[in-house]
């Protein structure tokens, strides 16, 4: 039977480990605090719903499958921290994002990448060459920008494509209405730079609204804008049936996620290697979106969520 052992549990065993832990470093040994990190996997994730279950998913499939100690660090914190945790040892794994490692973490490249596979490609390399850490296959989910449509206005027009869109913005007399957030609009990876990729007219016949982020779902579900920005994975383009426009002309970068991981891990332990790279095989974009739905819309944990996702798939 695995062994798991979480924050919170250690910290229940007493002050012990904390006194043991102090007199050893006053003497110069190696401590028990020190002794438990090396010696198991502290999983952590970043903290919001996506990022939850996909830790919960390394989580218990490691928990399950594999005679380690797994040490619950979900919820660890953001991208910084998240990632200078796994390049100081403090945990052992997290999912990261391909486009968020190339162009948001050290030493963040400027350059697009548009093919995914490339991409992923690139960021191994630099990363194994930089930091000493590798990533699992990437999963097939891509948690990149969208432009999505307000599912009547889509099927009055038949668009389905953002080159399609910006025939149709050419050609019509009619205006649509566009909501962005504040820093899309302002970005140049945002709509400067797709209105520059995809030939938007940059006048005339498109109404730019600025709408908070969090209102961007809705407002185009109920037809107060008839296209709006949002990230490929969010459950509520599901909630509000709203079709995704197809990026035929690859302006995004892709965002596929893959375990993050030391090298010296990988190496020491090869099964987790083995285990994460079958169990993430399946995770699509649309597969990701129905369990961020269960999380996020119909209020599941995140691990049980998980779990429940691993059993239909005899991981568990």
């Amino acid at each position: 039977m695995p062994t798991q052992n979480t924050r919170r549990r250690l910290l229940r065993r007493g002050g012990g480990l904390a006194a043991t832990a102090i007199s050893g470093v006053t003497a110069g040994c190696l401590t028990l605090a020190t002794q438990f990190r090396s010696e198991s996997i502290p999983v952590g994730s970043k903290r919001f719903t996506e990022q939850e279950i996909l830790g919960y998913l390394a989580f218990e499939s490691l928990v399950a499958n594999t005679d380690l100690q797994v040490d619950d660090q979900t919820g660890l914190g953001g991208t910084t921290t998240n990632f200078q945790a796994v390049n100081s040892g403090e945990i052992q794994l997290y999912w990261e994002y391909t486009g968020t490692a190339w162009q948001t973490l050290p030493p963040e490249q400027d350059e697009v990448i548009p093919d995914p596979e490339e991409l992923y490609n690139e960021v191994k390399e630099e990363f194994e060459a930089e930091h000493g850490l590798t990533f699992l296959e990437r999963a097939p989910l891509d948690n990149t920008y969208v432009l999505m449509a307000n599912p009547e206005w889509s099927e009055q027009t038949g668009i389905e494509s953002l080159s399609e869109l910006a025939s149709y913005l050419t050609e019509t007399d009619t205006e649509t209405t566009v909501a962005l957030n504040a820093e899309f609009q302002d970005r140049a990876d945002g709509w400067p730079g797709l209105i520059d990729h995809y030939e938007f007219p940059e006048e005339g016949q498109i109404d730019v609204r600025n709408i908070e982020s969090g209102l961007l779902y809705q407002v185009v579900g109920e037809g107060e804008a008839d296209i709006g920005v949002g990230f490929n994975t969010d459950p509520r383009i599901l909630q509000f049936d709203l079709q995704v426009l197809e990026d035929d002309e690859h302006f995004f970068p892709g965002y596929n996620a893959a375990p993050m991981v030391p090298l010296s891990t990988v190496e020491s332990h090869p099964s987790i290697r083995e285990l994460l790279n079958e169990m993430s095989a399946d995770l699509t974009t649309e597969q990701i979106r129905e369990l961020n739905n269960r999380v996020a819309i119909d209020n599941a944990s995140p691990q049980t969520v998980a779990r429940e996702y691993l059993r239909e798939r005899g991981v568990l």
